[in-house]
């Protein structure tokens, strides 16, 4: 079943612990239909140095201040796409960075928007609307979660601590055990 918009309305620490084991869906632009088990992610805010909105919206931000249920697609080191989810309130940057995905070769950000052909293109795609080549499916049960520290944002500070990283604990697929 498809999530709709008041799924990603609530709050943002509240969806980030419900994608964990929900489907990630996309049509890619030749036609094939992928559909895999979120393994991995990070919940990003505006309140923490962590967070690309942390010092206000930007016309790179600006996707992460819609309201939940849009795609947030930035490249990161003018290499890789990274696709995330805005959750919340439309005005209040939140997001959550899809890390890996349960499909061979989609164990980190950069390698499963290459996989699922997700470009810059995409980014403010309403994640919602009926007729979206990418999409959300809710969970078939609530995994096992491990929750640790982000990774790659050192330069956050103590906000790097943060343990708003969420993984399936026992998945084969994750970018980075949590220890």
């Amino acid at each position: 079943m498809r999530l709709l918009r008041e799924f990603f309305m609530r709050s943002p620490m509240d969806v980030a612990m419900d994608l964990v084991g929900a489907y990630l869906c996309r049509v890619t632009p030749d036609g094939t239909a992928i559909r895999a088990r979120i393994a991995e992610l990070e919940l990003y805010t505006q309140d923490e140095r962590g967070c690309h909105a942390f010092n206000g919206c930007t016309p790179r931000n600006d996707a992460m201040f819609m309201v939940g249920g849009h795609a947030y697609v930035y490249l990161c080191y003018g290499l890789h796409n990274m696709l995330n989810i805005v959750v919340g309130q439309k005005g209040y940057a939140a997001a959550v960075l899809i890390r890996a995905l349960e499909m061979p070769e989609c164990n980190g950000p950069g390698k499963l928007t290459t996989v699922l052909g997700i470009t810059r293109g995409d980014n403010k795609t309403d994640l919602c609307a009926g007729d979206s080549s990418i999409w959300l499916e809710v969970r078939d049960h609530t995994p096992d979660i491990a929750a640790g520290p982000r990774i790659g944002i050192d330069y956050a500070g103590a906000d790097a601590a943060l343990p708003w990283r969420f993984v399936i604990r026992d998945s084969d697929f994750l970018s980075r055990r949590v220890d």
